[in-house]
């Protein structure tokens, strides 16, 4: 059952108007009306007359659902009263998928997000028709190198909600090359994981502009009740997609970065691209020209560096000042 998001919300949808007592018998325009003032669009006859028919469908290739169109009522309903597309069960290859997700899900240790999240893979567990039994002696077949959680982690769900609900956050921040705290007024809208260390952008009430803060670096952090500073949806997409790492140099802007790569250093950056921009232009020689469209960071900069004599910036000159100046 491939399904695309605004089709399953229509589903949705129909399936809460048709289990809905107080008004049973819902017809189509009260169904379009419906989409409308949920989904802020309204979608054709045609189309709610496909979902009908699609989840009419036998699973998996629809819901099963069984729908009546009722003459005398001129409306829709379920002829089973007690049905519910939410209520369907889980086949048994459902829940082997399901038993494999979980798995490759613990081995990468994606499961630390939450408690709530580990409650929910031991139930997933819990519930599989033919839970696969460990077999003692069976070495795993996936392994992930898991670092030891890092200082500042246990507020991740704190910054989360900040940055879901839209809710300002009062914290103390220590810099760690002036040695010194300070008292932040922060206005987060993503978290971001980079080489096991979690950062959070935010519109900073003390700086006046948007800084990245390290999770490492805060303490104390507490809601405050005042008006969420949103920061520009361009600008805070530009932190999503058009970064490598997480601190851009100061004042840098959306760019191309252009490197001269050695022929071992080529083959490294076509088995491990360093970002989706990354564009090679392969020369005779064996080496390589690598372009880049991203705003430059701190990172990038450690990055190059950390290539000794396989890698050299070509453009922009700043960037390249900036490479083997500032951070040496």
């Amino acid at each position: 059952m491939n399904l695309s998001k605004s089709a399953l919300r229509r589903y949705k949808i129909i399936d809460q108007a048709l289990r809905n007592k107080m008004r049973p018998y819902p017809n189509m325009q009260e169904l379009i009306a419906l989409c409308e003032q949920l989904l802020d669009y309204s979608p054709s006859i045609e189309t709610l007359q496909k979902d009908i028919a699609n989840m009419r469908l036998p699973y998996p290739d629809g819901f099963d659902a069984p729908i009546v169109y009722n003459r005398l009522k001129r409306g829709y309903a379920y002829s089973d009263l007690n049905y519910s597309i939410s209520g369907i069960p889980l086949r048994d290859e459902d829940m082997q998928a399901l038993a494999e997700a979980v798995e490759f899900m613990q081995a990468m240790d994606i499961g630390r997000i939450s408690e709530s999240f580990n409650h929910a893979i031991e139930k997933i567990q819990s519930a599989s028709i033919e839970q696969r039994q460990r077999v003692q002696g069976i070495l795993p077949v996936l392994q992930n190198m898991t670092l030891p959680q890092t200082r500042g982690f246990e507020h991740i769900k704190l910054f989360y909600k900040a940055c879901r609900e839209q809710m300002p956050v009062s914290c103390i921040h220590y810099s760690y090359k002036k040695r010194v705290f300070n008292v932040l007024m922060l206005h987060p809208f993503l978290i971001k994981e980079f080489e096991n260390r979690w950062y959070i952008y935010a519109y900073s009430e003390t700086h006046g502009n948007v800084r990245t803060f390290g999770l490492d670096r805060i303490f104390e952090p507490v809601f405050v009740k005042t008006t969420f500073i949103k920061t520009d949806k361009a600008q805070a997409e530009l932190f999503l997609k058009d970064v490598y790492g997480v601190f851009p140099v100061p004042g840098a802007k959306k760019c191309t970065v252009k490197i001269h790569v050695s022929q071992l250093g080529t083959q490294y950056f076509q088995a491990f691209p360093l970002h989706s921009s990354q564009v090679i232009k392969k020369e005779n020689s064996g080496t390589s020209v690598i372009c880049f469209t991203l705003i430059p960071t701190i990172e990038l900069a450690r990055f190059i560096l950390a290539q000794g004599g396989h890698v050299k910036i070509i453009q922009p000159k700043w960037f390249k000042q900036f490479t083997s100046h500032a951070l040496l």
